[in-house]
């Protein structure tokens, strides 16, 4: 049974409106990935290592560092079941040639602690039953990218404002039954996006404007 799923993997770098595949002009490697926590327990740390690759299948290391397998830590607590969206490694490494990284292990610490170290094997690289695969589906089609200022902004004002009232939390749900398979139908669209873009942008900038923040952030399980 998996103690970790992982999806929405991806390789390559960050750009100044969404993501791009590959590295960047330097040759940084970025990563970034949505997990949820299936090991039973609340986690206080969890740390993630991979091994980059080519083409061809052989290994890699950062041509700085000189390492080639790495880790980076995130900071819970995630509870059981819970979900953490849009985890972001920037500059992993740098490397022209990387093409392709693998897990090899997740270090945790929780909070009652004890610790674990979970090899591939413990780790589903699916999405789990009765989560959905993405967020903020219209937002993040018209923008490119589920982590960009417009939707930072958006994403706080579900969780935080949304998200607090039984008529906020009956949208929210409304939503996430029907924005999937409109944007799975339309979502590559020029007339869908430029339809939803201006009313997207007037709602980002009205609440920039009321103090809602859009610097990077980290998704509430709710």
């Amino acid at each position: 049974m998996a103690k970790f799923y992982i999806w929405n993997f991806k390789v390559g770098s960050k750009t100044h409106d969404g993501w791009a595949y590959g590295p960047n002009s330097a040759g940084g490697i970025s990563l970034q990935w949505d997990f949820k926590n299936e090991t039973g327990k609340t986690i206080k740390y969890a740390t993630f290592w991979f091994v980059p690759y080519n083409r061809v299948g052989d290994i890699q290391c950062c041509s700085i560092s000189k390492e080639s397998e790495d880790g980076v830590t995130y900071t819970g607590p995630l509870d059981h079941g819970g979900i953490h969206r849009g985890a972001l490694w920037e500059n992993a490494w740098y490397n022209h040639s990387i093409s392709d990284v693998k897990l090899t292990k997740i270090y945790v610490v929780y909070m009652d602690g004890t610790d674990e170290l979970l090899s591939a094997s413990d780790v589903s690289f699916s999405v789990p039953e009765g989560v959905s695969a993405n967020g903020c589906y219209v937002a993040t089609a018209v923008y490119g990218s589920y982590d960009c200022p417009q939707v930072w902004t958006l994403r706080r004002f579900r969780d935080n404002t949304l998200a607090g009232t039984w008529y906020g939390r009956a949208f929210i749900k409304t939503y996430y039954t029907i924005s999937p398979t409109l944007v799975k139908w339309f979502g590559q669209t020029n007339w869908f996006k430029k339809l939803w873009k201006k009313r997207l942008d007037r709602m980002v900038s009205n609440l920039q404007s009321a103090g809602v923040e859009s610097s990077p952030y980290q998704d509430k399980t709710w």
